[in-house]
């Protein structure tokens, strides 16, 4: 399940230099009070909070989801071999570095790192799991 390492490299992300961070997420199942407790214990976490909303009735919510689906499809683009560097470049300061990605041709554009080729897997950043 990737939403929870997702959620707490985010949460660290935003909460750097000692700020609490609230969230609010779109309604999902997986996100159970027991594992957003482990959430908040998760050292370098600063959780302050948890809320959920329906993006029907949370602009942000919309506006999030249709920030990571253009970032899916850039990404897909990459991926399949017909990416645009232009877009892909402007992609890059919102990736995160630990990504999982199992192509090292692709995370190489999306990453910025130079010299890796179509590698069937990568290691560190863009590892394959």
């Amino acid at each position: 399940d990737l939403l929870f390492p997702a959620l707490a490299r985010t949460v660290a992300a935003w909460g750097a230099g000692g700020r609490e961070v609230d969230v609010v997420h779109h309604t999902q199942n997986a996100l159970t009070e027991e594992r957003v407790d482990r959430l908040r214990q998760e050292p370098g976490v600063p959780l302050a909070g948890l809320r959920f909303a329906d993006p029907e009735d949370d602009p942000r919510i919309q506006f999030a989801d249709f920030l990571a689906g253009v970032a899916r499809k850039i990404s897909s683009d990459e991926l399949g071999g017909h990416g645009d560097p232009e877009l892909t470049e402007l992609l890059r300061p919102y990736l995160d570095p630990a990504s999982v990605w199992g192509d090292a041709r692709s995370w190489a554009a999306l990453a910025g790192l130079p010299g890796l080729s179509g590698a069937a897997t990568c290691s560190g950043s863009g590892r394959v799991p």
